[in-house]
């Protein structure tokens, strides 16, 4: 089954999030500690900094259903490059009063640590703060993060999904007609014929309206709003008309008016949730979602997380003195085991010192350390996993990895080394102790120039990492690929915890 409302690959990448992004075990401990009234270890298991210096007092009733998992679980994220990180740079109200706001900091680089955290600011500061690129506003969406509210997911956006003739003519990309089957008379989609760009923009942005008209209806309503805005990408908007009247709604397309908010309604707010699809169109067992959000989807059902298969063996096609074979490759003790004689290794290594190229099993050997080289789709998917794991700071499930002797010497898709993900699996220093012993390279740089010490410097490493890296003999002078020094960075960045670096 397919649909025009997402991308394939998109597709691919939330499944890919839904698997790492938040770990089972970061789950269970952080509802056990929600459900012993302790929301502080909650954000603590859940990987949320809490602002030291912040009054929470006003928002304790909040606090006490907040599950810090479950908004982790909803963060907008940007996966149309494979990418399964947490959108960067915005600032996530939760809930607003007597001119405070409850408010959840995300991640400063889309490719960092993916740390949070909890702050109260004044309302003036919500909006004027020049740190964060925008707002991501769920103060009327409590189901994405109030535990009490959580069942509410699928009422609120995707009302009878699984049968749904309107959902059935978006799959199929005619979205006008959905609108009118969904009990709005919409009139026919506009057409550019002076401007092909602008048409082929405006009709991938219609294609991907992933909004049920009934749900656009129920928030008018909610709001007792008789006409409401819904912009359809940069250009366009759809005036709905007559939403309180005994007549049917009528919408109408008219030019996207960017100074004018009156009557809009934000249309991100009322998107059916990535889920949706994922459970529909067969990508997903529900048994897999969160278990609040499973709770919306079918409440007596039981929760059985994503664990990721051991790794195994993998089978390469080899070659010796006797023609083609298979080979079983498989790594312990942080190491490739290859059924190769040392003779064989060393013949190898002469000829890709020669400019030859590598074969077989230790082909399979070098492109795990090396991006760009073709490895075996098995021996990809273990590599793949380790270094999501790390991204997401599964600082249990890479060591239970280590343990079981995976070759540390791992690049995800950006270059980078587990060294240069130290700061998403919170800065362990014993993880780094370990990393170091088994030979990885602290001048390493992965495929943007950054060394490990910029990584952390860049990527939200603490103070205690920074210097333990720095002792470890971490170049303090480094420069990126564009000249810019750790100082440069740490004073662009307020990292005011790292002035140290400045001199």
């Amino acid at each position: 089954m397919t649909t025009a409302l997402i991308s394939a690959g998109e597709l691919g990448a939330w499944r890919r999030i839904r698997h790492y992004a938040v770990p089972a075990r970061m789950i269970r401990a952080a509802t056990e500690a929600r459900l012993t009234g302790d929301w502080r270890a909650a954000c603590a298991a859940a990987a949320v900094d809490v602002d030291a210096g912040a009054d929470f007092g006003p928002f304790e009733d909040d606090l006490r259903h907040f599950a810090p998992d479950l908004l982790r679980w909803h963060l907008p994220r940007n996966p149309g490059r494979g990418d399964t990180t947490i959108a960067p740079r915005l600032l996530t109200v939760l809930v607003r009063g007597d001119g405070r706001a409850l408010c959840v900091e995300l991640p400063r680089l889309g490719f960092g640590s993916q740390w949070l955290r909890l702050v109260v600011l004044d309302e003036d500061d919500v909006k004027d703060d020049d740190r964060y690129h925008g707002l991501h506003e769920v103060t009327e969406r409590r189901y994405l993060w109030d535990a009490r509210e959580a069942p509410e997911l699928l009422a609120r956006t995707s009302p009878g999904f699984r049968d749904s003739p309107v959902l059935a003519l978006q799959d199929a990309d005619r979205q006008v007609e959905a609108w009118n089957a969904g009990g709005i008379a919409l009139d026919e989609a506009p057409e550019f014929e002076d401007d092909d760009w602008r048409m082929r923009y405006f009709r991938r942005a219609l294609a991907t309206f992933d909004l049920d008209p009934a749900v656009v209806l129920a928030a008018a309503r909610d709001r007792g709003m008789d006409t409401v805005r819904l912009r359809v990408g940069w250009y366009n908007e759809i005036h709905v008309t007559g939403i309180l009247g005994g007549d049917r709604p009528r919408g109408e397309w008219v030019p996207n008016d960017r100074e004018d908010s009156d009557g809009l309604l934000d249309a991100d707010t009322l998107r059916r949730p990535i889920d949706v699809h994922l459970v529909r169109l067969g990508l997903l067992p529900p048994e897999r979602l969160h278990p609040l959000v499973l709770a919306a989807f079918d409440p007596s059902a039981t929760w059985r997380p994503f664990e990721p298969p051991a790794g195994a063996p993998v089978r390469v096609r080899c070659g010796d003195a006797s023609g083609p074979a298979w080979h079983d490759v498989r790594m312990a003790d942080g190491k490739f085991t290859v059924p190769h004689s040392d003779e064989e290794r060393q013949r190898e290594e002469t000829m890709r010192a020669l400019g030859g190229a590598t074969h077989g099993c230790f082909a399979a050997e070098r492109a795990w350390r090396h991006r760009g080289e073709r490895l075996p789709r098995e021996l990809e998917e273990q590599r793949r996993d380790l270094m999501l794991r790390a991204q997401h700071g599964d600082l249990a499930g890479v060591t239970a990895l280590l343990d079981a002797g995976i070759d540390p010497h791992a690049r995800d898709l950006h270059g980078r080394t587990l060294l240069h993900l130290l700061s998403c699996l919170g800065g362990d220093l014993g993880l780094l102790d370990r990393l170091l012993a088994a030979g990885l390279d602290l001048d390493d740089r992965d495929n943007r120039g950054y060394s490990v010490l910029h990584n952390a410097v860049r990527a939200g490493g603490s103070p205690e990492l920074v210097r333990a890296l720095l002792a470890a003999g971490a170049d303090p002078d480094t420069e990126d690929f564009v000249g810019d020094t750790l100082a440069d960075d740490v004073e662009r960045l307020r990292e005011h915890d790292l002035a140290f670096l400045i001199a």
